[in-house]
């Protein structure tokens, strides 16, 4: 008896579940978040959404909630978010997301969650937040798909985003005749070289801006528009509203 109330006084100190309910949240929470790497790996954020339903109603309540302190709680929650984010990463880059993507959404979330001070905007807004935006950037702008020879066209793209590549050069680059390349690139992107780095100029920019970098003209030119009114345009056909729109739009989340 003196060693179940030991074993038991040992449990609470350390934070550790004692009680089989809670080993079976566990069980259901690590369950929950394979199918959420799966949607991110897959890029479906359409039944990622359905997901993140059924989870409001799985997990009402927080598990790291059962601290004490609140700066322990707070704490807690920020490791879990923390340990998603990467396994987010590893799941999307399973899903043929580029390296410059991962990069900046990762870090994007990690500022994000370092910086919250509440448990309830961790668990009921960044969570779904952040697992959803992965899901959407494997679903735009994935290369699994691909044929060899467009994968290394797409990654060389990426690589040299903020330069004017004239398309010319991928033929020679690849040794094959720029028409074949054009007109393969069009068949499985579904749009043309030119056109496909300007989204992808623009879905950089984005995250740019996300990160809090608020000089349109800086990051024009850092993605290799010489005019930031060009840049502007270009945005405002992709993203819907002007780059100042959008910082606003970010801004009152």
């Amino acid at each position: 008896m003196e060693e179940n109330r030991d074993s038991n006084e040992t449990s609470q100190e350390f934070g550790f579940m004692s009680d089989s309910l809670n080993l079976i949240q566990l069980e259901q929470k690590y369950e929950f978040e394979q199918e959420i790497l799966h949607f991110i790996k897959w890029g479906n954020p359409f039944k990622m959404e359905e997901l993140l339903e059924r989870r409001k109603r799985l997990f009402p309540d927080l598990i790291c909630s059962n601290k004490e302190i609140p700066s322990e709680a707070l704490r807690c929650c920020k490791n879990e978010l923390v340990a998603l984010n990467a396994l987010c990463r590893y799941a999307a880059r399973l899903g043929g997301l580029q390296s410059l993507y991962l990069y900046s959404l990762y870090n994007k979330y990690y500022i994000m969650i370092e910086r919250a001070i509440s448990m309830p905007y961790l668990n009921d807004h960044l969570y779904d937040q952040m697992v959803l935006d992965y899901a959407k950037a494997v679903f735009e702008f994935s290369i699994t798909s691909y044929s060899p020879l467009i994968k290394k066209v797409v990654t060389y793209l990426m690589i040299n985003l903020n330069q004017d590549i004239p398309i010319t050069q991928l033929g020679e680059l690849y040794n094959t005749h720029i028409s074949h390349i054009s007109r393969k690139f069009k068949r499985e992107t579904g749009m043309s070289i030119p056109a496909y780095v300007s989204k992808q100029r623009i879905g950089v920019a984005k995250l740019y801006f996300e990160d809090g970098k608020t000089s349109i003209q800086e990051v024009a030119s850092f993605l290799g528009f010489n005019d930031s009114n060009y840049f502007s345009k270009v945005f405002k056909r992709y993203a819907g509203m002007t780059p100042s729109e959008y910082i606003a739009s970010i801004q009152v989340e």
